[in-house]
Order: structure tokens, then C-alpha cells, then sequence
């Protein structure tokens, strides 16, 4: 029969393991990663020159698209705009869990049509060796 210590043990073991597999592998991949980006920026440079947006080949096909994206800059800003220009459209439909789990603590309820819960997991680190 195993005990606490053996389990906890071999389980940071194998998380040592797999940490390492993975720092591996993810420099590997970043070699891999960086040759792409420049042949995908050869690739643009030459449909541009060409004026087309896709290449097709026997090796494959390369084809530009179009990816918008959002991010807020200033806060305070966008909820005016948003309350001004009543764009409530904008926002994304969530709440936040951190807002959530203080309202339940200060009125020991959950919020109307809010489903919350928790989980319980277990997770294990590696000792602290004296000087770190």
C-alpha cells in the first residue's frame, strides 16, 4: 500500500517530467514558429505585388483574410459612449464571478438568474528548499 508521501512523491516526479517535455518542446517549436512567421510575411509582400489574395498550389493554398478585433483602451470612456449612444450591444453578456462571489458573501444569496457553484481540486507543489 502506497503512502501519502510515495503518491505525492511520484506525482511530482511525473510533473517534473512533463514540465521538461513541454519547456522542449516549446523551444523547439518557437524555431518553427519564427520561419513561418517570415514565410508567411513573404507570402503577403508577394500577394501584394501581385495584387491577389491567394495562391494555389500542389503544396497547398495561401490565402489572405481579414481578422478585426477590439480591445478598450479607456474604461470610463466607452461606458459613456456606450450609455450616451445607448450601445449596450457592445458589451459582452457576463458577469463577473469575482463581483458575483462578493455579492453572495455580503447577502448570502445568489444573484437572480445567475447560476454559480465551485469546485474542489487538489494541487500539489514542490517543497521550498531552505535559502529560496
Amino acid at each position: 500500500m502506497a503512502t501519502v508521501e510515495e503518491v505525492i512523491g511520484a506525482y511530482m516526479k511525473l510533473r517534473l517530467k512533463k514540465e521538461a517535455i513541454e519547456a522542449a518542446a516549446k523551444a523547439e517549436a518557437k524555431v518553427y514558429k519564427e520561419k513561418m512567421t517570415k514565410l508567411e510575411a513573404w507570402l503577403k509582400v508577394k500577394a501584394d505585388e501581385d495584387g491577389v489574395t491567394s495562391f494555389k498550389t500542389d503544396s497547398g493554398t495561401a490565402f489572405l483574410t481579414t481578422t478585426d478585433f477590439a480591445a478598450v483602451a479607456d474604461w470610463d470612456s466607452v461606458l459613456n459612449f456606450i450609455r450616451d449612444n445607448d450601445a449596450y450591444d457592445m458589451l459582452e453578456k457576463r458577469v463577473s464571478k469575482m463581483a458575483v462571489r462578493g455579492y453572495i458573501e455580503a447577502n448570502k444569496s445568489v444573484p437572480a438568474g445567475v447560476n454559480y457553484g465551485t469546485k474542489l481540486d487538489i494541487n500539489i507543489r514542490k517543497p521550498v528548499l531552505k535559502g529560496e
